[in-house]
């Protein structure tokens, strides 16, 4: 006799870039970091009220019932990663799925593995249904909108980006993403220097180009670089590296290790140093530095 559906808060994990781990450092060292993260996501879900239903590879599948318990999982497995080379990509859903031998089954999980893969490293993105359903606290952490299609679903789905770093201010009610790009955009400036070059993105750029050729909006001497390696793009009230290159981004926040980013992008916030190809501070690599600004 099948399990009666039930509605539950679907939520998927997964690690960013871990392919790129492998080829920097190796086999071993990189086994070890994706099983220490997969145990401090099981940790974070588990302490935060939701079940870990499976494990695949470089991501978990968890249940909760409610989003809130998703919401302060998610954020708890992100900052649960700030001390370590690894970033996480986020998504939950909540919708009605099929219990079975202690996995779930349903177009609600479906739906919730393609918002994880449209979330980027160090990002969490929710349905507008798990939205719904936070609290009013929680909801006030809800950044912009955005769609997505899925496949089996004749209309496209809802989607928000909800913040869990700290931030110089919070969004107190749900906007569109028009809505939250217009206000936004007077706010938050990056600032972005390379030696004698000073720019801001988001206001006087919208996108920055960071590269090893002269047509880049900042230019560096690195033979690690490729001539159009990587961007910079104010999208949906943040600031995201897009990496494009052979050898990857190094980004470095703070006193965190750095981060290499690989075809992938990351949010950047807080401030921090860029370095194209290269770990910085080897090999003379050229940094870039940038900081988040507000108005």
């Amino acid at each position: 006799m099948s399990a009666e559906p039930r509605p539950l808060t679907i939520l998927f994990a997964d690690i960013g870039s871990s392919a790129a781990l492998y080829e920097r450092v190796g086999d071993a060292e990189a086994y070890r970091l994706i099983a220490d993260s997969l145990t401090r996501m099981r940790l974070a879900v588990e302490q935060s009220g939701g079940k870990v239903l499976r494990t695949v590879g470089d991501s978990v599948l968890a249940s909760f019932e409610h989003s809130d318990e998703a919401f302060l999982g998610a954020r708890a497995i992100q900052r649960a990663h700030q001390d370590i080379p690894l970033a996480v990509r986020i998504g939950f859903h909540t919708g009605s799925v099929i219990p079975d031998g202690g996995d779930v089954y349903g177009h609600a999980v479906n739906i919730a593995a393609r918002v994880a893969a449209f979330a980027r490293v160090d990002e969490i993105v929710a349905t507008a249904e798990a939205v719904q359903q936070l609290s009013s606290v929680h909801q006030s952490f809800v950044s912009s909108a955005d769609s997505i299609e899925v496949r089996g679903t004749p209309e496209a789905v809802v989607v928000h980006r909800l913040q869990w770093q700290e931030q110089p201010t919070a969004v107190t009610q749900l906007a569109s993403r028009e809505e939250y790009e217009k206000v936004q955009a007077h706010d938050l400036r990056l600032r972005i220097c390379h030696q004698r070059v000073v720019l801001y993105a988001g206001s006087e750029h919208i996108d920055v180009t960071l590269g090893r050729a002269s047509d880049n909006d900042i230019a560096v001497a690195n033979d690690e670089a490729s001539r159009h390696h990587a961007s910079i793009r104010y999208r949906y009230g943040q600031f995201l590296l897009h990496d494009e290159s052979t050898n990857g981004t190094y980004v470095k926040k703070d006193s965190l290790a750095p981060f290499l980013v690989r075809r992938d992008s990351i949010v950047l916030d807080g401030t921090g140093v860029i370095c194209l190809g290269a770990v910085p501070g080897q090999n003379a690599a050229e940094l870039i530095e940038f900081e988040l600004l507000q108005n």
